[in-house]
């Protein structure tokens, strides 16, 4: 999947690219190096402020307990297998992991204040749509979100901001 950034600074300086989010990310926070530079030269000083379609804060949105990354608050209307997407997506995000186990995951949910059945089958739509890989079999099973999955808990974050 491909994104868009555009930023205009106050100072002058402009900013786009185009592509994964991940490129995108590290060009943006090579941009934003470089302008104290700029406002040394005279020029405003930095006020950077994320725009409302830029990338949610993940770090917001969960933390780490007890060696799990949890949400720090549970939504309502929020569903556990959504809740489940969001955790697979801010550890990804957050921590550069990309497959979390399915205990892991079980209990990451259950101490973000939901109460899920068996992982399995409260990821077996996601797993259909294409919204996570499993891998492995029964307590070797370990849960990889995909970019489309990436996608809809990127649009779910946004909500709960």
């Amino acid at each position: 999947m491909n994104y868009k950034l555009r930023i205009k600074h106050p100072s002058g300086a402009e900013f786009e690219a185009e592509g994964p989010a991940e490129f995108i990310q590290t060009e943006k926070e090579g941009f934003l190096r470089g302008l104290p530079a700029a406002a040394a030269q005279g020029r405003e000083p930095e006020k950077h402020q994320e725009e409302p379609a830029g990338e949610p804060r993940w770090a917001a949105l969960a933390e780490t307990k007890n060696c799990l990354l949890v949400l720090k608050n549970k939504h309502h209307g929020l569903r556990a297998a959504d809740a489940a997407l969001l955790i697979l997506a801010a550890e990804r995000q957050l921590n550069a992991n990309a497959s979390v186990g399915a205990i892991t995951l079980s209990k990451a949910i259950k101490a973000s204040g939901y109460a899920p059945e068996r992982i399995d089958r409260l990821l077996t739509k996601a797993n259909r749509e294409g919204l996570v890989k499993a891998s492995g079999t029964k307590r070797n099973r370990a849960y990889q979100i995909t970019d489309k999955g990436l996608e809809r808990a990127w649009l779910e974050a946004r909500k709960l901001e």
